[in-house]
């Protein structure tokens, strides 16, 4: 009998739906923390994935259904202003991505406001390709880093 990842994800408590996204990114070289939290304002993040300058912010939902829309945008903006917060945090960050990763397919790929949500059946095929959507993917930029970008250019 074949379990597919979406099957044995639900067996899973939040917690271990958690480290089973931050199993996903390790597995392609990313660095990790978990429940990354910051102090002022208090807020936390349930999984930071980095490489390099560039860091992902992870918003785990182990939800067992799907929710609509609006829940979906008024989720994404929240996950925006922590990943804005965070690249204040983090110093070698100069560009975050907020991500919502779900245990279902919810149907939806990239929000209007920018944030992709990743069903945790395409966690993987979406650390290898989300650069290929970037046209569409929300990127939060250090202020620093984009008047570095504009000196270079």
């Amino acid at each position: 009998m074949q379990l597919d990842t979406e099957t044995f994800s639900s067996k899973l408590d939040w917690k271990q739906f958690e480290g089973l996204a931050e199993l996903a990114f390790r597995s392609f070289g990313y660095k990790t923390i978990k429940n990354f939290r910051i102090k002022k304002p208090r807020v936390e993040i349930d999984l930071v994935a980095s490489s390099g300058k560039l860091g992902f912010a992870v918003d785990c939902k182990h939800w067992k259904r799907t929710v609509g829309m609006a829940t979906m945008i008024n989720i994404s903006e929240r996950q925006m202003k922590r990943s804005e917060l965070l690249l204040g945090t983090v110093q070698e960050l100069e560009k975050i991505i907020p991500v919502i990763l779900t245990l279902h397919d919810e149907q939806l790929t990239i929000l209007p406001n920018g944030v992709p949500i990743v069903p945790i059946q395409k966690i993987s095929d979406f650390i290898l390709n989300w650069d290929s959507s970037m046209n569409g993917i929300r990127t939060i930029e250090n202020s620093s880093s984009l008047r570095k970008k504009r000196i270079r250019e």
